[in-house]
């Protein structure tokens, strides 16, 4: 949830006054938004299902938790976040210059 705020932050800044300023950034933020919103919303619900969500923990002994990713599953969703946060700095930094 912490990167969820964190790229919403970015949005606002992004649409807050001062945007005109922001040639690189504005329309990268466009095409990220999307996806990013996208793969949070499928993680979110891949750990609800996988027992993780609130209402599962009051069922299940904690024994019966259980992580629903595999190491590939984390390195595919850490490469997809390094490459937006990576774009973004970027985009960032040359709106700066």
């Amino acid at each position: 949830m912490a990167l969820q705020t964190a790229f919403q932050q970015v949005k606002n800044f992004a649409n807050g006054p001062g945007a005109t300023k922001l040639i690189a950034l504005k329309p990268l933020l466009e095409s990220s938004s999307l996806e990013l919103e996208k793969e949070f919303t499928r993680i979110l619900q891949i750990l609800q299902a996988g027992g993780l969500g609130q209402k599962r923990k009051k069922k299940l002994p904690r024994q019966g938790l259980k992580w629903p990713f595999q190491k590939a599953d984390v390195e595919q969703i850490l490469q997809l976040l390094e490459r937006h946060k990576s774009a973004l700095t970027f985009a960032m930094n040359s709106d700066q210059m």
